[in-house]
């Protein structure tokens, strides 16, 4: 784990206990802003899962999908019979067990990482069961940068990586 992850990882495991502790001390108190803190509590250990438990591609899929949500970009879907148009990501939510849930409008999209193999191209990821019986294509309106995809130099070893496009394969050449 780089520097940088560990520090953020400490950040976050630190602000966790902080609401932990004060949700403890007011445990009993009954007003409308206990859910909202409970929530709070809830998105910080989401966001420690994403160092702690999905793989590197995931990750990068993951922030890459936090970077275009901050630029108001959107995404499309494409699975099996499935087709969803540009649209925005109103949640990105990594649970338990590695299971990673977006929120695209209406619909909601799901898988567990374990259970996928990666496939990186500028503009789009396509996610292919291990079983090979699925497959899940997500389209970006924002390509992959060169900024983000330096932070992963290790994503050419991954196992769980079949294919990542010779741009995107470069800039990890360049790191």
């Amino acid at each position: 784990m780089r520097i940088e992850d560990m520090l953020l990882l400490e950040c976050l495991e630190d602000i966790s206990h902080a609401v932990d502790q004060s949700l403890k001390n007011v445990a009993k108190i009954r007003s409308v802003h206990i859910p909202h803190l409970e929530e709070l509590a809830e998105d910080i250990r989401n966001h420690r899962r994403i160092f702690e438990e999905i793989s590197l591609p995931a990750r990068l899929i993951i922030e890459h999908l936090m970077d275009c949500r901050q630029k108001n970009g959107q995404i499309s879907i494409e699975s099996g019979q499935i087709s969803l148009a540009f649209t925005s990501i109103e949640r990105i939510k990594v649970e338990q067990f590695g299971i990673i849930k977006l929120k695209l409008g209406e619909c909601q999209l799901s898988w567990r990482d374990q259970d996928y193999k990666y496939y990186f191209y500028p503009d789009k990821v396509e996610l292919r069961a291990i079983d090979e019986k699925s497959a899940i294509k997500i389209l970006f309106t924002y390509v992959f940068s060169q900024q983000i995809v330096e932070k992963f130099p290790e994503l050419n070893h991954c196992p769980n990586v079949v294919y990542i496009h010779p741009q995107l394969e470069q800039w990890l050449k360049q790191v």
